[in-house]
């Protein structure tokens, strides 16, 4: 069996309580596949990206929130995409 089921931002909380609730229930029953997950849209309030490190400092951790008036620009990359490599060539 597979459930699957995204829900608005706004209902983050209740996502979460979901999952805790449910986890016990379906934890080792083969074959039940549970995606109860929340996705962001256009206008949804920014959410905070919490205990990631730096370039500058790997070892304190640090939480990326929004002030306003400010705009962030975060570069997600992998080692194994190919069109990401060519930016980190002066790493090797």
């Amino acid at each position: 069996m597979k459930i699957e089921k995204q829900l608005p931002s706004t209902d983050a909380e209740k996502v979460d309580k979901f999952k805790a609730d449910v986890k016990p229930i379906v934890e080792g029953i083969e074959d039940v596949e549970m995606n109860v997950n929340c996705v962001l849209g256009p206008g949804d309030k920014y959410r905070v990206v919490e205990n990631v490190t730096t370039l500058e400092d790997t070892e304190t951790p640090v939480n990326i929130e929004h002030n306003d008036g400010e705009v962030l620009l975060i570069d997600f990359w992998a080692t194994w995409c190919p069109p990401c490599q060519g930016p980190m060539a002066h790493n090797q």
